[in-house]
């Protein structure tokens, strides 16, 4: 019997069954091999770590050998091969952080990221670091050039053998251009960026704080000493009187003290054309954008409080375990991704010919060792936060606008054209330079110049390279102070037990104590007479009691402050309870040194716990027990699940606030009314003009002058009982006050530039997400995306019992194991070996 024959419709049915599973296969397939193509070509990226490769520019055979954490150990049979080495691992490795780091002080971010990198292009390039950069590199002496050129090639070659360019060029569309040695001189000058206020902004600010002020509320508010001072000379400067009522009555308040700091820019921009296709940043959405990078690349923190700064110390043979010295040293910087700092061992000959074991850290962009031991000595930094620049008020010449006085008459003054590119575009602008130095604000017509060593091609060299070569503390002492590089509080410690302090780079030779309000050189600009002679800079050997320490704070009495100036110095307190745990024990070993590191005891805190009890008063009934709990919390510690922590830190915020009517600003609440409160309102200022903000309030609180008091409060007592009020409200919004940890708070965000231009990949290229011990004013500085950026324990000679942290990994591309590695270990604070382990990888690279 015949099988009935289908009909039309169940034909067309069947066909187009078969049709929608045939196209949906093939779609997948294409879907899966475009996939498989994506992750083909983003692998590409990854280095090539074992075989054997030949290339030009080395003399012998140069081995890369990587760990299990991808630290490399460079074994060279030159200088200049184990710089070549270091730039080629530098290429794998991180290429583009180090493209970054050369960018930034060329202003040339916007080439990658668009129009978002041109807020950070102007800034930087009324400065001209590339002329700057090339002047270093054309004097430089031959030996370190050999070092450069070599590290430039190495660089190149690594680059070269990638399959592929690094995956941020990927992502962002753009081609890598190839390495130059004075790219590593701009490498230097980006962190010298980093340090330093390029623009003076704090010298700016405290001017025009004191047109609007007497003599006595200046010096009250803006003072070289603190309470909290741990000085090596254990020497104190006296703090002035709280003004009385008539030294306030003649305060200059501008009307909104908000507009008025606005009316400073940080570029000088006259004259700008554009030449662009049309983008949404017209809407202010770049403006945004470019935040957000500048906030992924460490340079903004959204923590008032935090600073760009690092805690060392070092005890001598009669302190260290075994009769050692023993070096310790956690550099605080922006957090960002990759890592700032490359771990690195270089088995090679040294500068002077010498064959040294080099173990510690290296820049991504620079061929030395920045920080570690040779074997013989161990040196670490922290910034000195020193005066290095002054700021000049152009005076106009009266017959020409365009023209200022100098001593020797009228100059005009010079006008460069800089071209911003980017893709699609560029902006022209129009950069001022005076005979000092480039104008970097102006106000109200005003011009104001930064004339600093930063500016200065005489104020960088390589001769940092030499430490890797020294033998004592009183040789690396002599280096450090000839070195033409960042102004460092270099903490030494060698292995003879030795032990000793002093600042490196360039230091201003001055007649006077270096002002800190801009100053009129039209008459006679003769204040600057060159350079301190390096025998002639601070220094401290071998102290009697065997212990060393620095924290960014003021370290010597008024002698050193006439020499090295305030650049606006830490309060102290890091520096004294580091100071204080030094002097607790008879002995430490290296994980004692680290235990240190870790401290985040919140003493500074402990009278603001006394201030909080004042604040509940008789009203004890009307706060919750969490808050009542937190006043006799002992010891107040800033850890991940203490409330009480939380609670006083908040409380102190709402207090300073309330005094100097921040809230708007660190708060992000912009309006007028928030702005406009307590001394901000007195005397026109706001949270950027650099105050001693703790010293001030504690003096007010404890001497409750009524003159001083806010006007929007009847009494002292009350503003603390209100602040207190505030503290609760705040922290029991979402959630009960109980849940209201200092971890749920303080939670990592150390992200990746790239997240800035390319939002959805911040889940793949940001480090983990978890909640960090640690605050500001304690040993174990810590905020969101600001912190140790490595922390280091090492006894030189003794390197196998080193300790190393940092958070994040050595490789910068997300689909190498390497990328995470070592963070938890960092972020938990658990030991881990300085040295690298047992090779897992080994690449030779063999001369051509």
């Amino acid at each position: 019997m015949n099988e009935p024959s289908a009909t039309p419709s169940r034909v067309k049915s069947w066909s187009w069954k078969r049709f929608f599973v045939r196209s949906t296969s093939i779609c997948l397939l294409l879907v899966l091999v475009a996939i498989g193509m994506g992750v083909w070509k983003v692998r590409s990226t990854l280095p090539k770590l074992d075989g054997k490769v030949r290339v030009v520019g080395i003399q012998h055979e140069v081995q890369i050998q990587r760990d299990h954490l991808g630290v490399p150990s460079i074994l060279a049979q030159s200088r200049e091969d184990a710089a070549y080495g270091l730039g080629f691992a530098h290429a794998q490795d991180r290429f583009f952080q180090m493209d970054l780091l050369r960018r930034i002080p060329s202003g040339r971010m916007g080439e990658l990221f668009g129009q978002m990198g041109l807020r950070l292009d102007r800034s930087f390039r009324k400065h001209r670091f590339e002329k700057t950069a090339q002047t270093v590199i054309d004097a430089i002496p031959e030996n370190h050039r050999r070092v450069l050129d070599a590290y430039a090639d190495g660089v190149n070659a690594g680059l070269g053998t990638l399959s592929s360019v690094p995956i941020e060029y990927i992502a962002l569309r753009q081609t890598p251009r190839s390495w130059q040695p004075s790219d590593s001189i701009l490498v230097m000058l980006a962190m010298m960026c980093d340090l330093q206020p390029m623009d003076a902004e704090p010298e700016i600010g405290l001017g025009l704080l004191k047109e609007k002020v007497s003599d006595e509320v200046f010096h009250f508010l803006v003072r070289s000493g603190s309470k909290w001072d741990a000085a090596l000379d254990d020497s104190i400067i006296a703090s002035p009187p709280i003004p009385g009522p008539e030294a306030i009555a003649n305060a200059r308040p501008s009307p909104n003290p908000r507009n008025e700091k606005s009316q400073l820019v940080d570029s000088i921009s006259t004259g700008v054309s554009q030449n662009r296709l049309p983008t949404e940043s017209d809407s202010g959405h770049t403006e945004f954008e470019a935040l957000r990078l500048e906030t992924m690349l460490g340079r903004i923190q959204h923590d008032f409080e935090f600073r760009v700064g690092s805690n060392n110390w070092a005890v001598g043979k009669t302190v260290g375990k075994d009769g050692r010295a023993i070096l310790a040293s956690d550099m605080h910087l922006g957090l960002r991704v990759p890592a700032t700092w490359y771990r690195a061992l270089m088995k090679t000959p040294t500068i002077d010919g010498t064959t040294r074991r080099l173990i510690g850290v290296t820049l991504p962009g620079a061929p030395v060792m920045v920080e570690g031991s040779n074997g013989s000595v161990a040196w670490g930094f922290t910034n000195s936060y020193g005066d290095y620049g002054d700021v000049i008020e152009l005076v106009r010449a009266e017959d020409d606008p365009e023209s200022y006085m100098t001593p020797a008459g009228p100059k005009k003054i010079e006008k460069v054209t800089e071209r911003l590119a980017y893709p699609g575009g560029f902006e022209d602008i129009v950069v001022e330079w005076s005979i000092w130095g480039p104008v970097v604000a102006v106000r109200d017509g005003r011009r104001f110049v930064h004339h600093w060593i930063g500016d200065d091609p005489n104020a960088f060299d390589l001769n940092i390279i030499e430490l890797e070569s020294s033998t004592s503390v009183e040789q690396t002492m002599g280096i450090a102070n000839r070195a033409g590089m960042p102004n460092q509080n270099v903490m030494i410690a060698d292995s003879d037990g030795n032990i000793g302090w002093t600042i490196s780079g360039r230091i201003p030779k001055r007649k006077a104590m270096p002002p800190m309000v801009p100053v009129d050189w039209s008459k006679d600009d003769s204040d600057w007479q060159g350079y301190l002679e390096p025998e002639k800079h601070p220094r401290v050997y071998n102290p009697t009691d065997g212990r060393l320490w620095t924290a960014n704070s003021r370290i010597l009495g008024q002698e050193f402050l006439n020499v090295v100036g305030d650049g606006r110095y830490d309060p102290g307190a890091r520096a004294r309870q580091i100071r204080d745990r030094l002097r607790a024990k008879d002995a430490f070993d290296e994980t004692g040194l680290l235990k240190i590191q870790l401290d985040d005891e919140a003493i500074f805190l402990s009278t603001w716990q006394s201030r909080l009890s004042e604040a509940t008063g008789n009203a004890r009934g009307d706060f919750s027990k969490e808050l009542l709990d937190a006043v006799d919390a002992k010891p107040l510690r800033a850890s991940v699940d203490s409330v009480a922590y939380r609670i006083v830190r908040e409380f102190r915020t709402e207090v300073v606030e309330r005094i100097f009517g921040f809230a708007g600003a660190n708060r992000r609440d912009n309006s007028s009314a928030q702005a406009k409160r307590g001394l901000a309102r007195k005397f026109g200022i706001d949270q950027n003009i650099a105050i001693s903000y703790e010293d001030v309030v504690t003096e007010l609180l404890d001497q409750k002058p009524q003159h001083w008091l806010p006007s929007e409060y009847s009494s002292w007592d009350e503003l603390l009982t209100e602040s207190a009020k505030a503290t609760e409200a705040k922290l029991n919004q979402g959630h009960p006050i109980s849940k209201a940890t200092w971890g749920a708070k303080n939670r990592s965000a150390i992200r990746h530039p790239l997240s800035a231009a390319v939002t959805f990949l911040g889940g793949v290229l940001d480090m983990p997400d978890v909640e960090l011990p640690g605050d500001n004013h304690m040993p174990r500085v810590q905020s969101p995306s600001g912190g140790a950026s490595q922390r280091l324990v090492v006894s030189p000679g003794d390197e196998e019992n080193g300790i190393y942290h940092q958070p994040g990994g050595q490789s910068g591309n997300p689909l190498s194991p390497y990328y995470r590695a070592g963070f938890y270990d960092w972020a938990y604070g658990r030991a881990t070996p300085l040295l690298p382990g047992p090779k897992q990888h080994e690449l030779i690279l063999q001369p051509r």
